[in-house]
């Protein structure tokens, strides 16, 4: 497939509902359920679950293709390319801790067990990165997912099987006869059904499958609810039992399926004028989505450490303003840091 201007803008769409949810997120466990900001933390949570399955739905769309040429060589190369940006990343949120508790007091406050925690940090990367890791593995099963999505009705059985697998099973069958039900399904071990793998294999099938204009209103009517679900369900919970309960906002709930899948197919029935197609901004920024990715939680650290959170301000205020300025700043870095010679191109994944 050549390049679509949709498909761009939805990566950026994505990526800043993932800075959007670190953001509104970062202190959603500390307030008072019954609070206001409570609930206009939730509310800006809700909008910004799709961002991490379309991430992979994406991911899938592109490597997926049996049509488009892989060849063994190119194969190998992305995996090395991935495991390299993983690895410099993870050294840089490993050590700079180190670095600017020596630079701000002194080389001689860094002690032992500081350099023993980066050096423990280093293998497994800070927190967020564990989507490259996910994303290691898929690439890892590329050549295998590829020969199933040469046959649309085989991919179909499979995604159905993963629906079945990673969220009928667990929202509704976990208390049927007392368990046991699910008890024989976990027996069966079938855990290739259970993780993102159906969002990375689910974007292809999408982009593949022709919709007709009924189904994408229901779709549609489908994403909205589950986006109206998560916020009214999100909030109920954690008011009844006085906890911040989260359990709708997973990636393994129905409604967030529903909520991915529809922003998804609305992007891909977009269409824009060509004068913004030959602009290529679209296509600039999300070049740098995987930099904006990967570094702006540095940014959220280091503004709450100078008191800057989303708690010291009022949040309706202080959350998109925190968003705004945070993905503008690390687009930015990621568009000049493209820009260096080689190692650009591996901090960037370009």
């Amino acid at each position: 497939m050549g390049r679509r201007v949709e498909y761009d803008l939805l990566r950026v769409t994505a990526c800043f509902a993932v800075v959007l949810l670190h953001i509104s997120n970062s202190y959603w466990g500390v307030v008072d359920v019954n609070g206001s900001d409570f609930a206009v933390m939730t509310v800006f949570n809700s909008f910004t679950r799709f961002g991490v399955p379309v991430f992979f739905m994406l991911s899938g769309l592109f490597l997926l293709d049996p049509g488009k040429e892989l060849s063994a060589r190119k194969w190998a190369g992305k995996i090395g390319k991935l495991l390299l940006s993983f690895f410099l990343w993870s050294v840089f949120y490993a050590f700079q801790s180190v670095l600017f508790n020596g630079i701000l007091h002194g080389w001689n406050s860094v002690t032992k067990d500081m350099w023993s925690n980066a050096f423990t940090r280093l293998v497994m990367g800070h927190g967020h990165m564990w989507f490259l890791l996910d994303l290691l593995g898929f690439y890892l099963l590329v050549p295998v997912l590829r020969k199933i999505c040469e046959d649309t009705r085989v991919l179909g059985y499979f995604l159905l099987l993963w629906v079945f697998f990673r969220f009928a099973a667990g929202n509704f069958l976990s208390d049927v006869w007392e368990g046991r039900v699910m008890a024989f399904i976990t027996s069966m071990h079938l855990y290739v059904f259970t993780g993102y793998i159906g969002y990375f294999m689910g974007g292809f099938f999408l982009y593949k499958t022709e919709i007709p204009r009924r189904w994408r209103y229901l779709i549609y009517a489908g994403g909205t609810g589950g986006l109206l679900f998560t916020i009214l369900k999100t909030l109920a919970d954690s008011r009844r039992t006085l906890e911040h309960d989260d359990h709708w906002c997973s990636p393994s709930s129905l409604n967030i399926l529903l909520f991915s899948i529809a922003v998804f197919v609305f992007f891909k029935q977009i269409r824009v004028p060509e004068h913004a197609n030959r602009s290529g901004l679209a296509a600039a920024m999300a070049g740098s989505t995987f930099f904006v990715y990967m570094v702006h939680p540095f940014f959220i650290e280091k503004l709450n450490l100078l008191g800057i959170k989303v708690i010291s301000f009022p949040p309706v205020i202080a959350i998109p303003v925190m968003t705004v300025g945070i993905f503008a700043a690390a687009m930015v870095l990621g568009w000049l840091a493209g820009k260096i010679p080689v190692v650009g191109k591996w901090i960037t994944f370009q």
